[in-house]
This record gives structure tokens, C-alpha cells and sequence, in this order.
């Protein structure tokens, strides 16, 4: 009994230093994050343009909201960016792990921190560098895109891949993706670096090639890593913003305007900070609906090894 008590005592002594450890990080939390996002939800119900009184409109601002088609059209280039682009970087970002396992060390490491380098750079300044890429006249994917017109005997194109509609998206796509890809590799290559290699080695022995040995063992006990790489890649496309603003600007005739631009415009360019509220937690409520998703289908189950 006298035992029990000292581990009792010394495990509240434990609690009581952990929480004074957490306690600055917890206010600075509460005063940046909790207390704003709860003052927003309550500002969403009211009509505030500028520094006017607030006043009651209840669900008004969401009606609005729900009518304005360029925030219908912001929500479906959001939803487009966010879910294509985590589908194609976990899926490259899965094959790039796998691949660098068949690399030694020297090697590996090097192609890990060059893969995993487009994360670390600062996103508008990975759109300024593809913005001279898509460059019409000069940019290195028309030469490179002419070039191969020039065997073919294809007369040259200058192709405006930044002002035109039908491009303009797919090539914030490609930007988005390509960025997400290395976190993907990194997360997903440290999963397989724990695998149990004795059921790589039976399965070969019984058989299994190296794309069997992935499907059937690799890949089922990654999920954890992949769950996570999703949910990152998702949250991360759909509050791209800096891209989009340093590609586009969200135009052509705002074709390639998404949820946090028209947000940030409403709010702080045309002073509608009830209206911009509003958006603002429907967007947090497609981010949640969106998380949800990926847990439900994507299952990060820990297994026995």
C-alpha cells in the first residue's frame, strides 16, 4: 500500500510538470487558434462591412454563400486540386519509396534528399520558377514541347498554359503535386525501412516476385503511412492559396479560383467580414468531410509482425 501511494504521488507529480511544460503552448493555442475560430463562427451570423456595427442576419451569409457561383466554382477547383493531386502524389510518392529500396545507401540518400527537396522550397517561390517554365514564349515546356513538334514535323506552338481555361488548372495540378510528392516518399519510405524483413524473405522463398512482395506485404503494412501521407496531400491541396495567387491570381476570368482566395477577397478586399466568415466554416466543414473520407477509406490498421 505504501508503495502504491509514493507511485500515485509521484505520477501526480509527473502530471502536474507535464502540464506546466504544455501550459504556454496550450495559451498561445487558445489565444491564436481556439478563441479566433469560435469568434469567426459568431462574426458568420452577422452583417460586417468595414468597421460598422455588427448586426443580426442568422444563416443569411450561408444562403448567400451557397448562391454565389463563384464560390460554388471556388469549392469545386478546391475539391478538384485537393483530391487529384493527393491521388497522384501518394500513388508516386508510394512507387518512389518502393523504388529507393532497391538503392544502397550512398545513393538512396541522395536521391531522397533530391526527391524530397521540392517540400522544402517556399511555395510562391516554386510558382515563380513554374511560372517561367509555362512561360509562352521562352518558357521550357513549349521549347521542349516545340522540339518534339520540329521531328514530327509539327509546325511550332506557343501555347499560353497560364491565361488559358482549359489549361490553367491542370497546370496548378501539376505544381501541387509535384510538391507533395517527396513528403509522401519520405513518410511512406520510413514505414518500409520498419518492416519485419523476415516476411519479405519468406514470401520469396515461397515464390513471390518483387511487384507481389509489394501488393501483398509492403503495401498492407504501410497504410498507416499512406493514411497519413493523404490526409496531408488533401489539407494541403485544398488550402493551396500562395500557388494559385503567384500562377493565376485566380484567372483567367477566375477559372482557377479557389476557397481561400475568394475568402481572403471578400474578407479584407471588399470588407465583407460576416460574409467571409461564413465561407470560411464551410470550408472548414469540407476540410473535416474531406479527413473523414480518407480515414473511412483509406485504413491505417497496425498489424502483428
Amino acid at each position: 500500500m505504501q508503495k502504491r501511494g509514493k507511485r500515485s504521488s509521484l505520477n501526480r507529480r509527473y502530471g502536474v510538470a507535464g502540464l506546466c511544460f504544455l501550459l504556454p503552448a496550450l495559451l498561445v493555442y487558445l489565444a491564436f487558434v481556439v478563441i479566433p475560430f469560435f469568434d469567426s463562427f459568431s462574426l458568420s451570423f452577422f452583417h460586417l462591412i468595414g468597421f460598422s456595427a455588427r448586426s443580426f442576419v442568422g444563416t443569411n451569409n450561408y444562403l448567400n454563400a451557397l448562391s454565389d457561383k463563384v464560390f460554388l466554382l471556388a469549392i469545386r477547383n478546391s475539391v478538384y486540386l485537393g483530391i487529384t493531386s493527393s491521388i497522384i502524389s501518394v500513388i508516386v510518392g508510394v512507387l518512389l519509396a518502393w523504388f529507393l529500396l532497391y538503392v544502397g545507401r550512398r545513393w538512396g540518400a541522395m536521391y531522397r534528399t533530391i526527391l524530397f527537396s521540392p517540400s522544402m522550397i517556399p511555395a510562391v517561390i516554386t510558382a515563380l520558377v513554374f511560372a517561367f517554365i509555362y512561360e509562352p514564349e521562352n518558357g521550357a515546356l513549349n521549347a521542349m514541347l516545340n522540339m518534339f513538334r520540329y521531328l514530327f514535323g509539327v509546325p511550332p506552338a506557343q501555347i499560353a498554359w497560364l491565361t488559358n481555361k482549359a489549361t490553367a488548372l491542370g497546370s496548378i495540378l501539376f505544381v501541387s503535386a509535384w510538391k507533395q510528392v517527396g513528403l509522401t516518399m519520405v513518410l511512406c519510405f520510413a514505414g518500409m525501412q520498419g518492416l519485419n524483413l523476415s516476411l519479405v524473405e519468406s514470401a520469396r522463398l515461397d515464390g513471390a516476385g518483387d511487384f507481389q512482395v509489394f501488393r501483398r506485404i509492403i503495401l498492407p503494412l504501410i497504410m498507416p503511412f499512406v493514411q497519413l501521407s493523404a490526409i496531408f496531400a488533401l489539407m494541403s491541396g485544398l488550402k493551396i492559396y500562395d500557388t494559385v495567387v503567384a500562377l493565376t491570381g485566380g484567372g483567367p476570368a477566375k477559372a482557377t479560383t479557389v476557397m481561400p482566395l475568394w475568402i481572403l477577397q471578400n474578407s479584407f478586399s471588399f470588407n465583407k467580414y460576416g460574409y467571409g466568415a461564413a465561407m470560411s466554416m464551410i470550408f472548414v466543414l469540407i476540410v473535416l468531410v474531406g479527413m473523414i473520407l480518407v480515414k473511412r477509406m483509406i485504413k491505417g490498421e497496425s498489424y502483428e509482425q
